[in-house]
This record gives C-alpha cells, sequence and structure tokens, in this order.
C-alpha cells in the first residue's frame, strides 16, 4: 500500500476521520503494518530496553502501543528519514553533549538493528520512498 505525503500528514494530524473512507486494501496493508508492529518491531525494542522508559506511562511516545509510534514513523519521507530513526540512531542531535534521544543511542548505524527492522516497517506503512523531484 502506497501512502502519499497528504494521507501521512493527515495521520500525524490526527484527521484521519476526516481523510477519504478506508477501503479494504487500505485495510489489508494496515493490518500488515500493525501485525508486523507487535510481531518485529516491538520485540527489537525491548531487547534494547527501550520499555523500561517508554512504557512506564512517563514517557512518550509509548513503544507497546502501535498508534503512538506510528504516529513518530510518519513523521519523514523515508525508511531511513523520520522521527524515530532520529532517535534511536542519535541523528540530527543539535550538540555532542546533547543527545537527539536521551536515553541513548540504539542503533550503531541505520542499518543496524532495531533501525533496520523500524525501516522495514516504514516500508510496509508507507509503500517505497518518495522520489524528490
Amino acid at each position: 500500500m502506497q501512502w502519499s505525503s497528504v494521507a501521512r500528514s493527515c495521520l500525524l494530524l490526527g484527521l484521519v476521520g476526516a481523510a477519504a473512507p478506508v477501503t479494504a486494501q487500505d485495510a489489508t496493508g494496515v493490518a500488515a503494518g500493525k501485525k508486523y508492529y507487535y510481531e518485529s518491531v516491538l520485540p527489537r525494542l525491548a531487547e534494547n530496553g527501550c520499555p523500561q522508559c517508554h512504557a512506564a506511562g512517563y514517557l512518550r511516545p509509548n513503544v507497546g502501543v502501535y498508534n503512538d509510534m506510528l504516529r513518530r514513523l510518519a513523521i519523514g519521507d523515508s525508511p531511513a528519514n523520520n522521527a524515530i530513526i532520529y532517535k534511536i540512531a542519535n541523528i540530527r542531535s543539535i550538540a555532542p553533549d546533547r543527545p537527539n534521544h536521551p536515553g541513548g543511542q540504539r542503533c550503531a548505524t541505520v542499518e543496524s538493528e532495531p533501525c533496520k527492522t523500524v525501516m522495514k516497517w516504514w516500508s510496509i506503512e508507507f509503500g517505497a520512498a518518495e522520489q524528490k523531484p
């Protein structure tokens, strides 16, 4: 299933109800993404200790809640360019002493786990990365 940047923006803003009705094909894609999240992404995040802070109820997003994580995944335009990857790979920190993710860098590179699994999840949710003009 391919999601346009408008659809991702609507998801991000919580305006999904205002978007076009969901078709059976769309629902299948969403179900596949949700299934992949719970079966593959969440276990990788758990291996890295993410739930210690992000499922305790005081830090967002709650990694145990698919929709919380999907909102962050939708901030970006490709598997390697989204808010989750920025955080767990500590990309785009404003200074060496101020990490993007105070909980530490969770991926040595974007090609290592759990970044690798998160990037695959992005592709399942949104399809191939959009080509820039």
